[in-house]
């Protein structure tokens, strides 16, 4: 093998290893290389968190009638420009007990922002929850999970923790109710965090099939022993 071959091989090896870093980095949901991240809680105590992004919605109604309805507390990561469309619904997330958290202003991709705009999406967001709802939220999801230097910094100087999930409903594709429980109750274990949606950011979907599948998850976690508690117990955060 030539000395050149050698050399593009090496640096093609390299090049891979710097993408699956970066990949790793910014996108997966355990990452822990870029700033400190919750995806899971106490595996000690049988108990799970539900969290549901990108609401409120008309859709998030019904899921808060199910929650009440089998006396369930949720988390529910919300956006600032749906707090503005839904401000009573914000109001009502608080009212029911439920954590609610900040999500960012209008779901953006954080890769592509730069520090201002990253603490721009995040601080108007935070005004926007806080006020509408009448609580500041100590927690926050990205879109995605993609978490980038800019937007742990902002995070940081909002007194923001970042939390992840390890179990999802996969809700955002086409499913029945059977399917997003199907998937839920197969991953799910002590400590999970468990993934929903209440409104699709993309407003293309609605989410009778998620309300659907909410009495199928709560029956189903119960059979296995486990309880559903608030997102801040599981991580127990005073």
């Amino acid at each position: 093998m030539s000395l050149i071959n050698s050399t593009m091989i090496a640096g093609a090896g390299s090049l891979a290893a710097a993408v699956a870093g970066f990949y790793y980095a910014t996108i997966a949901v355990r990452s822990q290389w870029l700033g400190a991240t919750d995806w899971h809680g106490r595996t000690d105590s049988a108990s799970v968190a539900l969290t549901f992004d990108d609401g409120p919605s008309e859709d998030t109604e019904p899921i808060l009638d199910v929650l009440r309805s089998h006396h369930v507390n949720a988390a529910f990561f919300t956006l600032g420009r749906q707090v503005e469309r839904f401000p009573q619904i914000a109001r009502r997330i608080v009212a029911d007990g439920h954590e609610i958290g900040n999500h960012s202003y209008s779901h953006p991709n954080y890769l592509f922002l730069s520090r201002k705009a990253a603490r721009q999406e995040l601080e108007r967001a935070q005004r926007i929850i806080s006020r509408a709802s009448g609580s500041k939220p100590r927690l926050a999801r990205p879109p995605g999970g993609v978490r980038t230097p800019a937007y742990f910094v902002a995070a940081r100087q909002l007194g923001l923790r970042t939390v992840q999930w390890d179990v999802a409903g996969f809700d955002w594709k086409p499913r029945s109710g059977m399917q997003i429980a199907e998937s839920v109750l197969r991953e799910v274990r002590a400590g999970s965090i468990i993934l929903l949606h209440d409104a699709d950011s993309a407003r293309k979907r609605d989410r009778r099939a998620t309300v659907a599948a909410l009495p199928l998850i709560i029956a189903g976690l119960g059979e296995r022993g486990l309880r559903i508690v608030p997102l801040s117990e599981l991580l127990s955060i005073r």
